[in-house]
Parts: structure tokens; C-alpha cells; sequence
């Protein structure tokens, strides 16, 4: 996801729906030494994409985790 410090989304099938309708996870993904991390799931139904400011958030989100992360790991 464009913006975001490497936030992934996909899109999961909910039920007979298919893809189109069903929900959207949106995960972030380091590396084999960092876990993944789920940040947030939303029906398509409810909200079609995030927005600029979610986004922005996520990418935040992302810089702390990783900070924390290698703090962490250098320990």
C-alpha cells in the first residue's frame, strides 16, 4: 500500500462472496527475524480503501514496531 513503510492488504474471501465481497486484511511484514503483524480488517461493504490519514497512521504505526523491534533484538 502506496505511503504506508510497507503495510500489505489482501483480500480474503467471507463465505460463497468471493474475493470482490468479502473482507480486506492489512498486515504488515518485516522480515523472518520480525513477526507479522495484523494491524486492521475491514468488509469491503463497510469501507472500499483507507484513507490518506489511516494510511499515514499505519506508516507510524510501521516506524514504531520497527524501532522497537531492533531496540529489542540488540538487547
Amino acid at each position: 500500500m502506496e505511503g504506508t513503510g510497507g503495510v500489505r492488504k489482501l483480500r480474503w474471501r467471507r463465505g460463497d462472496q468471493g474475493k470482490s465481497g468479502g473482507v480486506r486484511v492489512v498486515y504488515y511484514y518485516h522480515d523472518d527475524l520480525m513477526p507479522l503483524y495484523l494491524l486492521t480488517i475491514f468488509a469491503k461493504g463497510d469501507k472500499a480503501n483507507l484513507t490518506k490519514a489511516e494510511r499515514n497512521d499505519l506508516a507510524d504505526l510501521v516506524g514504531v514496531l520497527v524501532n522497537i523491534w531492533k531496540r529489542r533484538a540488540e538487547s
